[in-house]
């Protein structure tokens, strides 16, 4: 199978998209690690504190969701790249990385959804139980 140059144009033009998303979610990242760094000053100042809420589980969890975060915006940066180098030097073996590299993304993206639907439907359950026997 040969690309002719539309797919070529819409295989760059994808991968220049990925690139900029996958930059800007580094930098959501970066950004809730700062947060997760500063959440003990912030909530000293906030009605939240009082909510016995631990600072260092509110840090702890921004820090986790920062590293889960990371792993697909990863292999978006990676398809990114990878794919334009490719489509820029006519390489084959390239473009097939970075074509699996999206491939990881999805696939990731689409195993935390199911996770996080079953997570939904469990506290979902748990709260009408917990509702009929209260």
């Amino acid at each position: 199978m040969e690309l002719n140059d539309q797919s070529k144009a819409y295989l760059l033009e994808t991968s220049r998209w990925a690139t900029i998303l996958s930059v800007m979610g580094f930098v959501i990242i970066g950004l809730m690690i700062l947060v997760s760094f500063s959440i003990g000053a912030i909530m000293a100042e906030s009605p939240l504190g009082e909510m016995g809420i631990s600072p260092k589980v509110i840090s702890i969890t921004y820090l986790l969701i920062a590293g889960v975060y990371f792993i697909p915006m990863f292999f978006l940066f990676q398809f990114g790249t990878k794919t334009k180098i490719a489509i820029n030097t006519d390489d084959s073996d390239l473009l097939t990385f970075g074509l699996k590299k999206l491939n990881s993304h999805y696939k990731f993206i689409g195993i935390v959804m199911v996770i996080v639907f079953g997570l939904n439907l469990l506290f979902m359950l748990i709260g009408m139980l917990t509702a009929l026997f209260v």
